[in-house]
């Protein structure tokens, strides 16, 4: 069986940027080696690890002083000769552009071949929801959950508190997801770190109830993931594996899927958690457009 990795944030060494790097190395902790891998480096790094793809996060990100929306499409050409083993996740900043630029940016993205839409509330500095009249009405952010429902793309939704220096962790409430699902049926929303550590049973609640709400789990530790969700069993059919890497604390993307893999739960739900359920709704670049 191989396995899927649906949340890391691995950095190429055909598009790293000076600022990504600085970012990296003193947000992240992460060791100059883990940054700097090339494409066919990481495509062997999979190969040892028995990951068939994983889903690279290249939203932009101008308030931690990193990357714009240029970013998912210069990864995407750079993985494009392993199209296989790649899925690149793009984004806009809806607060800091145009209505006619976002959809712009959504269109080249799309056309490029992007998997899903990263919407981060603590690094973009929004409520989910924020396209809601008695949320100030942003129309830019109704737009990209529109387009992203109507062209089938996935949205992850940032939920729980981030340890950058410039987060503003009061966005990372998972209430405020609750709108987006209710506002937008038709749109999977992939609810990233499972609120943790404030929200965890808010977040539970809402991937009981919600049908187009999935859980993403990275970022928790693995020892950890049945003390933050004992119940996890129940949302089994609705859950799927990330590793964070090389994010904070996430070194070793083979230690942390192995640690992961020995989770006390029934083979049949961690097979769905590690390879069924992220093959249903995250494809690798090859099987984009």
């Amino acid at each position: 069986m191989g396995y899927i990795d649906a949340h890391t944030h691995i950095v190429f060494r055909e598009t790293i940027t000076e600022e990504l790097m600085n970012f990296a190395m003193r947000e992240w902790g992460a060791p100059r080696e883990a940054i700097l891998m090339s494409v066919k480096d990481v495509a062997k790094a999979l190969d040892e690890t028995n990951i068939d793809y994983v889903c690279v996060m290249a939203f932009p990100a101008r308030k931690l002083g990193t990357v714009k929306e240029d970013y998912a499409i210069r990864v995407i050409d750079a993985v494009k000769d392993y199209a296989d083993r790649f899925a690149v996740i793009g984004g806009v900043e809806a607060n800091e552009l145009s209505i006619e630029e976002t959809r712009y940016w959504l269109e080249r993205q799309y056309e490029a071949g992007i998997s899903a839409i990263k919407v981060h509330p603590p690094h973009m500095w929004l409520k989910p929801n924020a396209y809601r009249p008695e949320e100030g009405g942003l129309r830019q952010l109704e737009l990209v959950y529109q387009f992203a429902e109507d062209h089938g793309l996935p949205v992850y939704i940032h939920t729980g508190t981030s340890a950058f220096s410039r987060a503003r962790n009061k966005y990372g409430d998972p209430i405020f997801v609750d709108d987006v699902a209710v506002d937008f049926p038709r749109l999977t929303i992939i609810m990233s770190h499972v609120g943790r550590p404030n929200w965890v049973p808010t977040a539970f609640q809402l991937i009981r109830i919600r049908p187009n709400i999935i859980a993403d789990l990275s970022s928790i530790p693995p020892r950890r993931v049945l003390e933050y969700l004992p119940r996890l069993t129940e949302i089994g059919d609705k859950a799927i594996y990330g590793s964070d890497y090389p994010g904070p604390g996430v070194h070793d993307i083979k230690a942390n899927l192995r640690e992961f893999l020995n989770i006390p739960i029934p083979r049949e739900v961690m097979k769905k958690i590690v390879d069924d359920n992220p093959r249903k709704v995250l494809k690798p670049l090859s099987r984009n457009r």
